[in-house]
């Protein structure tokens, strides 16, 4: 039996990679130098493209948030 991906198959995984390159790159300039990793849950793959895009708006704002207010090393 061939593995199952959480994002479907691939044209379903290739949407929602480029749904959160768009969304990063129209937010890069907000965000502070993190590597940052993304990874969709089940839900995902039937989520209409505007909700993902306000989803990761709202992940986006979180981590600089979070990144502002921890101590620095």
């Amino acid at each position: 039996m061939p593995p199952t991906h959480v994002a479907g198959n691939a044209v379903a995984r290739n949407r929602l990679r480029r749904l959160v390159r768009e969304s990063f790159r129209l937010h890069q300039r907000e965000l502070p130098s993190v590597d940052l990793v993304v990874s969709a849950r089940p839900a995902s793959r039937t989520a209409a493209a505007a909700a993902l895009r306000a989803s990761l708006a709202a992940l986006w704002k979180k981590v600089s948030e979070q990144c502002a207010t921890a101590p620095s090393s």
